[in-house]
């Protein structure tokens, strides 16, 4: 099935369910199938190309959800943008992947106006959640009346339906293209994964320029309403989960971190969770058996990437209960699970051979959830592909079981005193510390050392930690080379719009002013 066929089947069978419920209002799958049409007979209008990049620039609104739709039906590519970027590093984004038509809402006017004064290529810009001087608005759209006679594009499994950027604040972005093919694969692993007795209702917190946007496609044939989150708070979340009677959810480890920190959480009935979906970055060993113990046994892992999707790895429920009744098997709750149910994922070396049992190398993949190319970038293509793999840049290991374990990006290893240290493995040891809710670990520049193990670290509310003890700690578990020389406290470490620790931001700000950053 083409992606847009997802949703029509949702449309046939649930016209009067609520597809999408944000604040106090909601469209059912009948309305939402209106401003689909609308919006794509819109972009008909405009005499773009068939296959024209159509931005989508906004934080969460149902609107998000009703162009994404009408870009696909118009057979055009949808660029999903991040809209807490800098103007000129989302400027870069839409000149990169030649865009032609920017939907935006109205808080992010200043990036709308920029880019039509810079960007020739691109030639409308429209607001979609109000009217505002000098710009069309997407209501202006809906006014028009349907056209019955309007034939949409034939399109073809294989033909690109999106443009998907490898990296949300890099001014020399790559853009990872899927097609029809690659959003079916991932339609189908989460079919193979989770079971629902009736419609789910999906709890959508991170933004909908990630994940969501694609995982979501797999419960609309299943009648799926999306209850959509403009705030990451933990204390929204759980009352959004209590009052819509939530089934399944994706939360990053950080927000799992904080809803578990939550002083009210045993306030809230969660009974209605069947799913609990985290990802996007290695989850606290200690902090997962948390979660396990509040929620039960409904905790499901993924690990993807934007060039490889989701599900190339799982850790299934039944992994997790099995584990947990297991002493024997308490290490696998450090790994991202075995091989999705459509994807090879592999260890491999050097070489280019398949890595033996826990053996170190990078972390591969085979699937159809894969990216086609990066977008008008041969060289950056072909510099993650070898041998029939797609590689991923995380270094990782497999047992003998096939558990996958990830050691860490390449690019973050420290270097410190001609030694390897991987922060992932530090970060495991402070995050088990009561007091701690979240940590990044990163060389900083040091003299002898070239890089000193340095953990950045944000403290529960209302408890203290010693410094002086934490490092003891980590340098019993770890041992002087690995552990942590330093310790700071943060008040709040830097994240990504999905809620993810931002690693990269922490050791810029030890590195700013260094000629070097190695």
């Amino acid at each position: 099935m083409l992606v847009i066929e997802h949703f029509e089947r949702g449309v046939e069978r649930f016209r009067n369910r609520a597809a999408v419920i944000e604040g106090n209002g909601s469209l059912t799958y009948a309305e939402m199938e209106d401003r689909m049409i609308r919006i794509a007979q819109g972009l008909l209008r405009s005499d773009l190309p068939l296959d024209s990049s159509v931005a989508l620039l906004s934080p969460n609104h149902s609107m998000v959800l009703a162009c994404q739709y009408g870009i696909f039906k118009a057979g055009m590519l949808w660029v999903p943008i991040n809209y807490r970027n800098s103007v000129n590093d989302n400027l870069a984004q839409l000149a990169k992947y030649d865009t032609r038509l920017l939907f935006f809402h109205s808080s992010l006017r200043e990036h709308a106006v920029a880019a039509l004064a810079a960007l020739p290529e691109l030639k409308h810009a429209i607001c979609i959640d109000a009217k505002i001087d000098g710009f069309p608005s997407l209501s202006d759209w809906f006014s028009e009346p349907r056209d019955v006679t309007l034939a949409f594009p034939i399109r073809e499994m294989e033909d690109a339906v999106a443009i998907s950027s490898t990296g949300g604040t890099t001014g020399e972005p790559k853009g990872a293209i899927h097609t029809n093919r690659s959003f079916e694969a991932v339609v189908a692993s989460v079919y193979a994964l989770f079971q629902f007795d009736e419609p789910p209702v999906h709890l959508i917190v991170a933004p909908l320029t990630h994940a969501a946007a694609i995982f979501h496609y797999a419960l609309l044939p299943r009648g799926g309403t999306q209850i959509l989150l403009s705030s990451t708070d933990p204390l929204a979340v759980l009352e959004a989960i209590q009052q819509h009677r939530v089934s399944v959810v994706y939360l990053p480890p950080t927000l799992i971190y904080m809803v578990l920190a939550h002083p009210r959480l045993k306030d809230f009935d969660l009974s209605s969770l069947r799913y609990l979906l985290y990802g996007a970055a290695p989850m606290s060993v200690d902090k997962l058996r948390e979660a396990c113990d509040v929620f039960g046994p409904i905790l499901i892992q993924s690990y993807g990437q934007t060039e490889c999707l989701q599900f190339t790895t799982v850790l299934t429920p039944k992994d997790h209960e099995e584990i947990l009744a297991n002493p024997d098997l308490q290490h696998r709750l450090a790994s991202v699970g075995r091989s999705g149910p459509f994807s090879r994922t592999e260890v491999v070396t050097e070489a280019g051979e398949i890595a033996a049992d826990d053996e170190m190398g990078e972390i591969a993949f085979r699937s159809a959830m894969q990216m086609t190319e990066f977008y008008k970038d041969p060289d950056a293509t072909a510099a993650i592909r070898r041998n029939g793999w797609q590689f991923s840049g995380d270094l990782g290991r497999r047992d003998a079981d096939g558990y996958i374990y990830i050691v860490d990006r390449k690019r973050d290893m420290i270097i410190s005193g001609g030694f390897n240290v991987f922060p992932g493995e530090v970060e495991q040891v402070v995050l088990g510390h009561p007091a701690v809710l979240d940590c990044v670990v990163v060389g900083i520049p040091h003299e002898k050392w070239g890089e000193m193990v340095t953990a950045a670290i944000e403290v529960k509310d209302g408890m203290s930690i010693d410094t002086a003890e934490l490092l003891a700690l980590c340098k019993e578990r770890l041992g002087s080379i690995k552990a942590p020389k330093q310790i700071d406290i943060w008040p709040e470490l830097p994240r990504s719009t999905a809620g993810k620790t931002l690693r990269r931001a922490v050791r810029d700000h030890y590195w700013a002013g260094m000629d070097r950053k190695i």
